[in-house]
């Protein structure tokens, strides 16, 4: 793994990184590559959001772009949910979308009971 460019944003109060990983192509996957730069950061992994992780071409080197967090309530605030999102299995994904259903249903049931019936 080498860091090609690495920019400190003291306002976000992030790191962004740009990596290499070469000869990795097909060989890494997203939380593979999460934990080598989390630990290349000296930082845990719940600190670390990976953007983008796309293969060079005529390479087997894959380029990848992370922000890494000062804190994980820094990461909550200002890193979109779909990043996080993408890490899960696929039974993790199905358990979110039926909580979601559940509490829509829950939100709708509950706005008709409060609506008075009309005469």
């Amino acid at each position: 793994m080498q860091i090609v460019t690495r920019k400190d944003s003291k306002l976000l109060g992030r790191t962004e990184l740009e990596v290499l990983f070469a000869g990795k192509a097909g060989a890494l996957n997203r939380k593979d590559a999460i934990k080598e730069v989390a630990q290349a950061m000296n930082t845990t992994e719940s600190k670390v959001t990976l953007l983008r992780l796309s293969p060079e071409s005529g390479t087997r080197a894959l380029v990848g772009r992370f922000h890494v967090y000062d804190s994980e309530e820094g990461k909550k605030k200002i890193s979109h949910d779909y990043l996080s999102v993408r890490l899960l299995t696929k039974e993790e994904k199905d358990a979110i979308k039926a909580a979601k259903k559940k509490a829509e249903a829950a939100a709708t049931a509950a706005a008709a009971a409060a609506k008075p019936a009309k005469k």
